[in-house]
Order: structure tokens, then C-alpha cells, then sequence
């Protein structure tokens, strides 16, 4: 079933694509350019999916689906047909992924790929601006907590990496914000910020979600294990939020971090919901 739902999101991204109109029509041949995009955007799906834990049932790669769709930052750019479309969906890409391999091999011996993962962590850090600076903060938090264990574990050389690599995005940076802004600096930037994060709606979905999951006793208690099992989700959207006053790379990407975090917790809150009010019943039913 898995795979006839990829094959449903592939046949239905296509038909989007086919379908919608553009002013200025393909800027490649649509028979390229559609199924490319559609391929990319099935790929990214799996990799979220993946990652998140969705990929159990139709109904949760659909949800998953739906909410790259609508949520996910740089969507628009998906139906460009054009080479944006496939930048965009690669870059996409690249950050589950990553995010996916850091979780699978830490407890594995990889000791022959520390180099290329080391290169894996500069590349990607230093490509993403948006997510770079509350990433880095949580791999280093979480390296602290394991701080005993930490260069035992096979993830290691990708922190370092993406350390280097969010480094060297403050290095080659020409002009960054004051770090330490007067009170009136620092309150109109994060209302500026606020006010785009309101526009996003994303940001709202996941800050709603969470106050009323925190109404309820089975809400309180997946907060709790959604944080148990995703804490390097969840440091990562606060220390997006943290960030959000200084905006050291950027309003833009302050912005675009926020956004990207927001919607992978909305997503394991919207699991949570799934497993509240449907796990109960496929229990019961086999």
C-alpha cells in the first residue's frame, strides 16, 4: 500500500503540474520537467516521511504530502518548471536526508566515511542558511548531554561538520546584524519577524496545536513522548525561536528556520492525533 500512495502523490504532482496554468508555459520540454519534478518531490516525501516516522499508512504519507505542499518553505518555487523547481526540491532533499543518516548510523561503526561525513556536514550547513545557526545549536546541545558517549557515537564528524560549515557562513558573510542590539533594535526585529511567521500560518498551526495538546492529559503525554523521541526537532525550533530577535544570518532566513522546524513538529503532533484517535481502533480491529 506504501508504495501504490508514492505512486498516487508521483501521478498527482504530475497532474498538477500539467494542469495548472503558467504565464510564460514550460521553460523546459514538459516531458522532462514534469516527471522530473514529480519524481523529486516523491523523493522528498519518503525522506521526510521517513525521518518524521509517517511512512506507516497512506493516510500519514498523504498528511505528510499535504504538508510539504502547503507548509513547506520555498513551495511555490516546486511548480516552476523549470531548473528552480529541481534546485529547490534538491535542496529539500538534502536536509532529511542528512537529518535521517545523523539519527541512523549513531549507534554504527562508519570509521572508512568520516571523512565524506565530515564533508556531508560543511556542504549542508553551509547551503542552508535558514536552518544552519539553531541546527548547529542543537547538535552541540545534544552533544553535551552525551558528552561521555559523544566521540564513541559514528555521528560525530557530521556535528563537526556542520560546524564548520556554520562558521564559515559567518565568515563569508559581508554585513551581519548586531549581536547585541539596543532594546528598540531588538524589539522591532522580532516583531518584524513575528509578523512574517504569523503570515506563514504554519508557525500558528504548530503553535496551536501545541496549546491544546497541553489542554488534555493524552495531549500532555505525546508532548512528551514527542520530545523523548525528537528532541533534535524540538531544540532546533527553539533555538530557532531564540534566534529570532538577532537574526544573525538574516531576517529572511530567520524566518525560513522557524518556518522549516514548525513544520516538522506540527507534523509529529498531527502523528500524535492519528495515533490518539485512530491507533485505538486498528488495535482493535486486528
Amino acid at each position: 500500500m506504501r508504495t501504490l500512495t508514492y505512486l498516487l502523490i508521483f501521478l498527482f504532482v504530475s497532474l498538477m503540474l500539467a494542469v495548472i496554468p503558467k504565464a510564460g508555459g514550460y521553460v523546459w520540454d514538459p516531458r522532462i520537467i514534469v516527471p522530473a519534478t514529480a519524481a523529486m518531490f516523491t523523493l522528498l516525501v519518503w525522506l521526510v516521511a521517513r525521518f518524521i516516522g509517517t511512512d506507516r499508512t497512506p493516510v500519514e504519507l498523504v498528511i505528510t504530502a499535504a504538508f510539504i505542499l502547503l507548509f513547506a518553505p520555498g513551495s511555490t518555487l516546486f511548480f516552476s518548471r523549470d531548473e528552480d523547481a529541481i534546485i529547490e526540491l534538491g535542496s529539500q532533499c538534502i536536509v532529511p536526508f542528512f537529518l535521517t543518516q545523523y539519527t541512523r548510523i549513531s549507534r554504527k561503526n562508519f570509521k572508512s566515511a568520516y571523512a565524506l561525513m565530515l564533508l556531508m556536514g560543511i556542504f549542508c550547513s553551509f547551503t542552508h542558511d535558514g536552518i544552519t545557526l539553531p541546527l548547529c545549536l542543537a547538535f552541540l546541545l545534544l552533544a553535551w548531554q552525551r558528552r561521555d558517549e559523544f566521540f564513541r557515537l559514528a555521528c560525530w564528524p557530521m556535528v563537526a561538520g556542520w560546524l564548520v560549515g556554520t562558521v564559515l557562513q559567518f565568515l563569508t558573510r559581508d554585513h551581519l546584524p548586531d549581536l547585541t542590539p539596543d532594546i528598540e533594535t531588538l524589539t522591532s526585529r522580532t516583531a518584524m519577524v513575528l509578523t512574517l511567521l504569523w503570515d506563514t500560518k504554519v508557525f500558528m498551526l504548530a503553535v496551536g496545536l501545541t496549546v491544546w495538546f497541553t489542554t488534555t492529559s493524552w495531549g500532555r503525554r505525546e508532548l512528551r513522548f514527542a520530545f523523548r523521541r525528537n528532541r533534535l526537532i524540538t531544540y532546533s525550533l527553539l533555538f530557532a525561536l531564540s534566534c529570532v530577535p538577532f537574526a544573525p544570518l538574516g531576517i529572511d532566513n530567520a524566518v525560513t528556520g522557524v518556518c522549516f522546524f514548525a513544520m516538522l513538529w506540527a507534523m509529529l503532533l498531527c502523528k500524535g492525533l492519528e495515533h490518539h484517535f485512530f491507533g485505538a481502533a486498528r488495535v482493535r480491529r486486528s
